[in-house]
């Protein structure tokens, strides 16, 4: 399958989200290209979370091969016999956070309920010494039944995007080195026109200009729009609750309480309170088990590490 970026639309009978015939699922989209687009997804699993209507998603075919978490447990795995545990794991990586740790626990908890990979009774796993040959298998079969993978890019409707506040996608393709084709007509001509109003909006605010015939976009322009949008959400949230924001950088600890997540222009958030304070991180699904709960996270250049429900002491 081509991979192609559409946007998600529903408003006529036609176009439905979901189209259902006996047990196959498929999704019908309205493309950038201008053409309708139709694809067979399977069903949802666990981790992932169907899209509404008007929100602008990317399908793209999926592939059958190991993860780089595979290798990791394939690694593991082959010293010591074909046998993997945390214990081993944390030998193995004694960087690795428990939740990256508990990631690779996950995956082989999925396997063994294909029957591919077995739990011994210590907890530990029985994977062989051929894993990646097991996990090709695995993943060959949910290919089967999900052939294609399903991201959301924003949440939003196109039509709200051009005078949003945060790094909206439109605001990532216009810096985009390659940006999407777009159709001349049908949803390619929508996102032209949300295009050539996105910059005007970013023009009247300061952050593009035009020089030589060319539009100039500020430097770090989508850091700027998200910087924005995080300070206008945190003050509202001040507003509400009386708590003050406190920010983090990476190398930091944040620790406190997950209360929600938070669909904003730029992403989505996750809101951790503590005391007389709350910060708004990026939002990861493992949180999702922890609403309500403790969590600990140690920033990276790449992402936050979460601990879920162990108590550490609080984050500065």
């Amino acid at each position: 399958m081509k991979d192609y970026i559409a946007e998600w639309r529903g408003s006529v009978p036609r176009r439905l989200p979901y189209i259902r015939l006996g047990e196959r699922r498929y999704v019908v989209l309205d493309g950038i290209d201008g053409r309708t687009h139709y694809a067979e997804i399977g069903s949802l699993s666990a981790g992932d979370e169907a899209p509404v209507r008007n929100t602008i998603v990317e399908l793209r075919s999926r592939v059958a091969e190991p993860r780089e978490i595979d290798r990791t447990i394939a690694r593991i795995a082959a010293a010591h016999r074909g046998r993997y545990s945390e214990q081993l794991h944390h030998e193995f990586d004694r960087q690795a956070s428990g939740e990256f740790v508990a990631s690779h626990v996950r995956r082989l908890e999925a396997m063994r309920q294909e029957g591919i990979v077995s739990r011994l009774a210590d907890g530990s796993w029985t994977v062989g010494e051929d894993y990646l040959d097991r996990a090709m298998q695995y993943e060959s079969r949910q290919r089967s039944r999900n052939p294609v993978r399903l991201a959301v890019l924003s949440w939003q409707r196109l039509e709200d995007l051009p005078q949003a506040v945060g790094a909206t996608w439109i605001d990532r393709q216009l810096v985009a080195s390659t940006p999407e084709a777009l159709g001349p007509s049908g949803t390619g001509a929508e996102v032209e026109a949300a295009m050539r109003a996105r910059r005007q909006w970013l023009i009247e605010q300061g952050l593009a200009r035009e020089q030589d015939g060319k539009l100039r976009y500020a430097r770090d322009l989508l850091r700027t729009l998200e910087a924005r949008e995080l300070r206008q959400t945190a003050a509202e949230i001040s507003a509400r609750t009386g708590l003050d924001r406190f920010e983090v950088k990476a190398g930091d600890n944040v620790s406190g309480v997950y209360r929600r997540m938070l669909t904003l222009n730029s992403g989505r958030y996750a809101l951790i309170e503590r005391s007389h304070a709350f910060v708004l991180v990026p939002w990861r699904p493992v949180l999702e088990r922890a609403r309500g709960q403790f969590v600990t996270g140690s920033v990276g250049g790449e992402g936050i590490s979460w601990s879920i429900g162990i108590k550490r002491g609080i984050g500065r």
